[in-house]
């Protein structure tokens, strides 16, 4: 346990000056003493707070997993079956591999007029490249004159991606936003890799109309996700800061195991949950960090993150080393393993009570004014019925992993190309990335749900 440390501003008397304090004088100092008592705090770090794991960077690595040890040993456990290369009965082209050799080995005998055999097949996967190139197609209208008034009646119904003249297809366009979205390259990395492997020449300026074109037909599809969330009975909601032009915005996700949406805003506040979703989610277990913001949520209820819960724990303990704040933090560990159980709804509530006693009775223990205990203590009973809503329904995690996961990779896009020159930049990225993570989701391949939406398919 640290040592306290005594405030500057406190005047400490030297022993000659106690000597001659009266017993009232000893008494008020010894107050006012503890009054200025101030706990040396530890560093924060990723294990005991929010702050995330790349701004220690430079730091000695050590392990920040929250996750306990198990007795499973590492690598693919048992039952696990494994991926590998197969052979295929059908190769798109045979090599035979010439024979050189012209006498046994063995004896010497000549083999010139012996027939060979198969003996062994070797197979190769890879890309032909020289077959991948540009495919111009043409699409033709026709026109009728009406043999009455003779008005020339043409059907122009051509695909919605089909602008007049000549203009890049479906793939062409999937593949831009793909490579922008999925794998975060930059403008000018995508005009090198589409001439280096296709041989197709864009400039900067086309791909950004090919992103805003594709974002802008994403908007029917990111509508039925709104409204599948809506009426959702699990969603968790996370967001984090991003760099748009120099300006802090922050990006939002709303997601749970089928869908994933993620938004652009300016503000960090309830509002745009209200903006985005005006009815809240009154079937939904809402699963999200306690973020002020979300104090006014419409919600069935609500879970906490257990995750950001153990983190301030960690710190708390770090601070005092009490024992309340090590059984609470005991008691939260084991309550997310016994979620992991089978259990009947009827067990399920028993659990939870069970649970939510011992609860009560630890948030009970004293504690010192000011201590970092103490602080927990209320953030817990302020939080009391978020805790545990997690037990009462299978489905609804205890921590909010997933959408932390669904944010994360605006990190990683801004790492890799920098950050967003406009806003409509950063809502074109938020409205393909919602497109990418829900067809996961949902088993669909990304790239394929976007060529049907650039087709005009509906996919979800």
């Amino acid at each position: 346990m640290k040592l306290p440390k005594i405030k500057l501003i406190f005047a400490i008397k030297t022993p000659s000056e106690l000597d001659e304090l009266s017993h009232e004088e000893l008494l008020k100092y010894t107050k006012e003493l503890q009054e200025n008592i101030e706990q040396e705090k530890p560093p924060k770090n990723s294990s005991n707070s929010s702050i995330s794991p790349s701004s220690e960077i430079s730091k000695p690595k050590r392990n920040q997993s929250l996750r306990g040890k198990s007795d499973k040993s590492s690598g693919g456990q048992e039952g696990h079956k494994g991926n590998y290369l197969k052979q295929t009965d059908n190769p798109d082209e045979i090599v035979k591999v010439e024979y050189g050799i012209e006498e046994c080995v063995k004896c010497g005998a000549n083999l010139m007029e012996e027939i060979e055999k198969l003996k062994e097949k070797r197979q190769v996967i890879d890309l032909d490249l020289s077959k991948i190139k540009a495919q111009i197609i043409e699409y033709q209208s026709y026109s009728k004159e009406c043999p009455l008034c003779g008005y020339e009646n043409h059907d122009a119904s051509f695909p919605q991606y089909v602008a007049p003249y000549v203009c890049y297809g479906k793939t062409i366009m999937a593949t831009v936003s793909y490579l922008s979205t999925v794998h975060f390259l930059s403008y000018e990395r995508i005009v090198l890799a589409l001439k280096s492997l296709y041989n197709i020449t864009l400039s900067e300026g086309t791909i950004d109309k090919m992103i805003k074109k594709t974002s802008e037909l994403t908007k029917i599809e990111i509508a039925k996700i709104k409204e599948q969330l809506e009426t959702s009975d699990v969603v968790g909601i996370d967001e984090t800061g991003c760099k748009i032009n120099g300006k802090k915005y922050w990006n939002w996700t709303f997601q749970n195991n089928n869908s994933t949406l993620i938004v652009v805003d300016k503000s960090r506040g309830a509002k745009v949950i209200e903006d985005n979703f005006e009815n809240g989610f009154v079937n939904a277990s809402v699963v999200h960090d306690n973020y002020s913001s979300y104090s006014s949520l419409i919600a069935k209820d609500e879970q906490l993150c257990l995750a950001h819960k153990l983190r301030d724990l960690n710190y708390a303990i770090e601070c005092d080393d009490t024992q309340v704040m090590k059984d609470l933090k005991l008691l939260l560990q084991e309550s997310m393993l016994d979620h992991k159980e089978e259990l009947l709804p009827t067990q399920r509530e028993i659990l939870k009570e069970s649970y939510l006693e011992t609860f009560d009775f630890l948030l009970k223990a004293k504690s010192i004014l000011k201590s970092q205990t103490q602080k927990q203590i209320n953030s817990l009973k302020k939080a009391r019925d978020k805790i545990f809503t997690f037990l009462l329904h299978p489905n609804v995690p205890p921590d909010n992993n997933g959408s932390e996961r669904a944010i994360r990779n605006i990190k990683v896009k801004q790492k890799v190309s920098g950050q967003f020159k406009s806003e409509d930049g950063a809502e074109c990225y938020a409205n393909i990335r919602s497109i990418v993570d829900t067809s996961r989701k949902r088993g669909l391949n990304e790239f394929v749900v976007l060529q049907n939406i650039i087709e005009g398919n509906r996919v979800f």
